[in-house]
């Protein structure tokens, strides 16, 4: 993917070619996007580019392989501000954390999330496969792991399938954003605003998914 060329610059080299990537990546779908106008603004030559990465495609997955080691790193740095361990947090006290944390990483990271919503509306093909692909398998793992923990602790109801259950949560969690076609909308919220936000959504999940005893213990 990334040749060494590219690992052996400095980190301000690195970085000027990574941010016209960025700018190109999120203002255009992978198609459109020019290799040409992204070496133009990173002031290198092509055949510079090409002994940095062997193609177009190459420079886009490592830049969705940057990005997705920055979300996580997000992530862990959320959990570690926690005041309670996260074992002892319920499912859909869980699933608040995560979608605030990802609203939270999509405000501060504008183009993350624009290249993000790029790569969801891709037309299925071996590239997305490649990343989407890999992606929800890992997530759809966590996701089980989850409900099978929240049904033995009697927080999910017991009769829905949970491959609905996966499917639901994955959508809500993978699409949360795109519950604002004016990504403006999103940034200029305030904090009071954005929970309530991700309570009206919390709380239609679990008045749906929740198991009876636990509708009466919220309430």
């Amino acid at each position: 993917m990334v040749k060494q060329g590219f690992l052996n610059l400095s980190q301000q080299e690195q970085k000027q070619v990574l941010e016209a990537a960025l700018d190109e990546f999120s203002k255009r779908d992978f198609k459109t996007a020019s290799l040409n106008r992204i070496i133009e603004q990173a002031g290198i030559s092509k055949g510079s580019m090409y002994h940095y990465f062997h193609n177009k495609e190459d420079l886009y997955l490592y830049l969705m392989e940057i990005i997705m080691a920055e979300k996580s790193r997000f992530l862990a740095a959320a959990l570690q501000d926690l005041k309670r361990p996260v074992h002892e947090l319920s499912m859909f006290e869980t699933l608040t954390l995560q979608i605030n944390t990802a609203v939270q990483f999509a405000r501060e990271n504008p183009r993350y999330h624009l290249i993000n919503k790029q790569l969801q509306d891709m037309p299925d093909g071996a590239l997305k496969q490649k990343i989407w692909g890999r992606f929800t398998v890992e997530f759809d793992k966590y996701m089980n792991s989850m409900i099978t923990n929240a049904i033995n602790n009697g927080e999910l109801r017991s009769d829905l399938d949970r491959k609905f259950i996966t499917r639901v949560l994955r959508f809500v969690m993978l699409n949360f954003t795109d519950f604002y076609p004016d990504y403006n909308e999103l940034l200029q919220m305030d904090e009071k605003e954005l929970q309530q936000e991700v309570g009206q959504v919390i709380d239609f999940l679990q008045n749906g998914l929740a198991a009876p005893e636990k509708k009466e213990e919220k309430q």
